[in-house]
């Protein structure tokens, strides 16, 4: 069974507007999380701009070993979770 780690909510301009943990082994202090966020929505944006398909709307999806990434987007920005 999947369960959430953690739960990123990004506006359309990079910033983090929330982040909640729920409860992961590896708790990041607030510089990391800003610094995961704005690498998140840089390779998000970069993505759509560089994808060869036409109307691309970036990373959906980053798999790990130990973790999965989604990104769901919405009108205001991304959401990035992390789940295990």
């Amino acid at each position: 069974m999947a369960a959430i780690y953690s739960l990123y909510i990004i506006n359309k301009s990079g910033g983090l507007i929330f982040y909640k943990d729920y409860g992961s082994a590896g708790r990041m202090d607030t510089n990391d999380t800003l610094r995961l966020a704005s690498l998140w929505h840089s390779m998000h944006a970069i993505s759509q701009q560089l994808s060869p398909i036409s109307g691309c709307s970036g990373i959906e999806l980053l798999e790990a070993d130990t973790f999965d990434l989604h990104c769901f987007q919405s009108l205001t920005g991304t959401c990035p979770i992390i789940k295990h």
